[in-house]
């Protein structure tokens, strides 16, 4: 009887959170905090309302001068492997146009886990699981297809240079789904991300950004107890 009613809980309590899930703010536009504060945060997340934040990590010193050249300095002869290829830390200062897209090991390689840290911190929440921390590198003009997030927490960090992000509510899906990213921009929000910026980017919303220079993004991402299998099989 008792792990019936537990197992029924369980099962009340993951259809509750995957319905959420759904339960978008067609309204929400982007909302700036100048500082982390957990609790203002948590308050603007019972909203779903899209975040960026300011004075997240910029306030560290040594995470203020990171550049292409100084993970490369710091980091001789650093090969990262990505998917099927090998890349050079080193050809990020030399080549003209290069790319490395959500890399999973790549904060480790380069020490940087003190960092993501510093950016989930207030956001952790005790019912998250299957945390990721991902990382991006750009030379040269690069854009990302149109994303949806589908994961509960989505944090775009711009770590290094500056990037254009498009953020789009899902009210839009069916005038952005499928269409050049060019075609849809009047449909989205620009942000602007420079160095030190930390977007949240609510479950079910789209995003793309473009890279003109030298970038470094980096992506967290969580899903939790009750929609983490939900969540990683759609």
């Amino acid at each position: 009887m008792i792990f019936y009613l537990i197992f029924l809980t369980i099962i009340i309590l993951t259809i509750k959170h995957i319905y959420e899930i759904h339960n978008i703010n067609s309204n929400a536009v982007l909302e700036q905090l100048q500082s982390a504060n957990s609790e203002e945060i948590f308050e603007h997340l019972k909203e779903r309302k899209p975040l960026l934040i300011h004075n997240l990590v910029n306030k560290y010193e040594k995470y203020n001068n990171l550049s292409f050249e100084k993970l490369s300095e710091d980091n001789p002869g650093l090969i990262i492997h990505d998917n099927n290829r090998y890349l050079s830390l080193k050809s990020f200062t030399e080549e003209q146009n290069m790319y490395l897209y959500k890399n999973k090991d790549l904060y480790e390689s380069l020490h940087l886990k003190e960092l993501f840290d510093t950016i989930y911190e207030p956001f952790y929440s005790q019912i998250h699981t299957y945390k990721r921390y991902l990382m991006s590198l750009y030379k040269g003009l690069n854009s990302i297809i149109l994303t949806k997030n589908k994961h509960n927490l989505c944090l775009i960090n711009q770590i290094y240079g500056q990037s254009k992000l498009y953020l789009f509510n899902p009210k839009h899906k069916h005038d952005i789904i499928n269409k050049p990213n060019d075609s849809i921009k009047k449909y989205g929000q620009k942000i602007n991300l420079t160095q030190g910026l930390s977007l949240y980017i609510p479950v079910e919303w789209y995003y793309f950004y473009e890279c003109e220079n030298e970038s470094i993004i980096g992506e967290i991402l969580c899903d939790n107890y009750f929609t983490v299998i939900y969540n990683n099989c759609r």
